[in-house]
């Protein structure tokens, strides 16, 4: 009879436990970068999220979810009115004190710092666990792998194109060393005319990139009057090799490229490899 009831105690431990698991799982999560907003919707957590910031937009999924201000700039209480159990947050200066001051509120917030590839991997493994969907994650991430050894392979023993990405004009700001497109431009097998810069967006100058004469250039589309036509008619910018082989791309979205997400990786890699190198696409 003892070790029946052993048992049983061992049984409905193991429950308790276990429920007290489900309770760590958060159900109210506030997203305050797009990236986090991404992973989120990949790992089938929609339903979960009950903020955003307003960089979120171009997500169709979260366009009826509360807007928690800016991202540069978020609402502490716009955030703290929605009860969250759980806040993506980035190490961005302009989010510093928000998080300081809703984890003294004692609500639970995970900062990720969005430099390259590999912290962004290490990112969607972090949230899949706390969010219980490890194995999901895992899976997501090794997809990831899967896609940039694909094109790292294919681009592997191709000649390095001098490529250029415009992330800003007037004034004009690319991506530099430190920037994970600096590495997607790698895989894809070119080489970014900024990688010595030691900063992840430098402004430069028009000087600058006529100095280094890009072979491909790259504008994520940002819209009306940001496209290959105006760019051709910058002054001095028509010896540039892009220009005069018209190698100028203007027709992948600037989130695909732009934002730290699984996307950049499974849709934003293979878009980018292509315009570098659309020989090795070709059937």
């Amino acid at each position: 009879m003892k070790i029946i009831k052993s048992i049983l105690f061992f049984l409905i431990l193991l429950v308790l436990i276990g429920n007290k698991k489900e309770e760590k799982v958060p159900q109210r999560i506030v997203s305050l970068a797009p990236g986090f907003t991404e992973t989120l919707i990949n790992l089938g957590l929609k339903d979960k999220i009950v903020g955003v910031t307003t960089s979120s937009d171009y997500l169709k999924e979260v366009k009826d979810v509360e807007k928690v201000g800016f991202y540069m700039k978020p609402s502490l209480e716009k955030i703290v009115a929605l009860s969250p159990d759980l806040v993506l947050a980035t190490d961005y200066v302009g989010q510093r004190q928000t998080v300081k001051t809703l984890r003294k509120l004692g609500i639970a917030v995970e900062v990720f710092e969005e430099k390259g590839i590999k912290e962004l991997l290490l990112e969607i493994r972090k949230i899949g666990e706390v969010c219980g969907k490890q194995e999901k994650a895992n899976l997501l991430v090794r997809r990831m792998q899967r896609k940039i050894e694909q094109i790292r392979t294919k681009t592997a023993s191709l000649l390095r194109l001098r490529v250029y990405v415009e992330i800003g004009y007037k004034p004009i700001f690319t991506c530099g060393r430190d920037s994970f497109i600096n590495e997607l431009i790698e895989i894809a097998g070119g080489e970014n005319i900024a990688y010595k810069i030691d900063k992840p967006y430098p402004r430069v100058s028009a000087e600058f990139i006529l100095s280094k004469n890009p072979e491909v250039i790259i504008l994520p589309d940002m819209g009306k009057g940001y496209d290959r036509k105006t760019l051709k008619k910058r002054n001095g910018w028509q010896n540039v090799s892009a220009v005069l082989n018209n190698r100028i791309y203007d027709d992948i979205s600037s989130q695909m490229i732009t934002i730290p997400s699984p996307n950049l990786i499974l849709r934003g890699l293979p878009e980018l490899a292509k315009r570098i190198h659309p020989e090795i696409f070709e059937e």
